[in-house]
């Protein structure tokens, strides 16, 4: 039975969605949450279809060529000509295209790229159909949206990253207005917290979503996420300056919750612990009843290896001793976060 790698996915018969294949397998590909389309049917766009940053965060134009012949280095350097004239920084232009590898074509670009970026200007480089596909494998809930017809045969291997990024996802979305709380407000104040760090949170709980979710799930919660950068980067006159925020950290739990549903088990579960990780740390003052540390546990031996047990054991020992909730729930969240990291299974 053929692997998906070896397979012959069907190239879109459309650009436009070409353009979103491209983009979705890039985001992917690079954990970049701010990819986006630039333009619309009919605009100038001087040679970039897609703009954003790469994964270190450089300013990177893809320029979608969905060619029934092959590519021509005449094209490329068509297309540079164009870019030439984005009105944004570029340090890379990639040129994704439809056609198969062309050894001959590839070295002439990296050398055309070579003699550019001596001059100091963007380099250039190429994305074939195979690179394009490979970036939607990355994550199979993004390759289903855009092939729901090809159904992706389950290996039995521990997909670890998506994983860690399913409970990521939950411990840090759980209750984004009570974190609002705990660095904005007076305890925060107080505390003399770094509001950059509410601000990297919320960089983690989109580069997260991206991962397990399709682009259309993770669409919505990447607004309320960007609507909520932005309020808590605007000055505040009044207390109810805030009702925006609240109203979109709210929003954001509401579909977090309500995810759970849309990914395989294993993850599924990762999520509703880090949900509930979450919601001890930020509001309970004094250590979880009993019950609901033996809920944790039960939960946690289910999804950590046979090999975590000596560890799970050491944690939640450890854990009884602690009188609050916050420092219970951190040391549980670092018992899982390093198993799934380190432990073999």
């Amino acid at each position: 039975m053929p692997t998906i790698s070896s397979m012959e996915i069907p190239i879109p018969k459309h650009w436009q969605d070409f353009e979103s294949i491209v983009r979705d397998a890039l985001a992917q590909r690079w954990n970049s949450t701010n990819l986006q389309k630039h333009g619309r049917p009919g605009q100038a766009q001087d040679g970039v279809d897609i703009w954003g940053p790469d994964e270190i965060g450089r300013p990177v134009g893809i320029q979608c060529k969905h060619y029934k012949s092959a590519l021509k280095l005449e094209d490329v350097t068509g297309e540079i000509k164009k870019a030439s004239n984005f009105s944004a920084r570029l340090t890379t232009l990639f040129i994704a295209t439809t056609a198969d590898y062309d050894a001959k074509l590839q070295q002439q670009v990296r050398l055309l790229s070579d003699q550019r970026v001596a001059k100091g200007e963007f380099a250039v480089s190429l994305l074939f159909w195979d690179d394009i596909v490979g970036g939607l494998l990355l994550n199979p809930a993004v390759f289903r949206a855009h092939y729901p017809q090809i159904v992706l045969a389950d290996s039995g291997s521990t997909d670890r990253e998506r994983q860690i990024a399913s409970f990521e996802l939950g411990y840090y979305g759980a209750d984004l207005w009570a974190y609002i709380g705990l660095i904005y407000g007076e305890a925060g104040w107080l505390a003399h917290s770094d509001p950059d760090e509410f601000i990297a949170t919320l960089r983690i709980l989109e580069r997260r979503a991206q991962q397990v979710l399709s682009p259309e799930d993770t669409a919505p919660m990447l607004e309320c996420l960007e609507e909520i950068r932005t309020g808590c980067q605007t000055r505040k006159k009044a207390k109810s300056d805030w009702d925006p925020v609240e109203d979109q950290a709210k929003r954001f739990q509401k579909r977090l919750q309500r995810v759970s549903s849309l990914l395989p088990l294993a993850e599924s579960n990762l999520l509703d612990i880090g949900l509930q990780l979450g919601r001890i740390y930020h509001h309970s003052d004094d250590g979880p009843a009993k019950s609901v540390q033996a809920s944790v546990e039960s939960k946690v031996r289910s999804v950590l290896p046979k090999t975590s047990t000596a560890a799970i054991d050491g944690a939640f020992s450890a854990a009884r001793k602690l009188e609050s909730g916050y420092r219970w729930a951190m040391k549980i969240y670092n018992l899982i976060d390093h198993e799934l990291r380190f432990r073999q299974a």
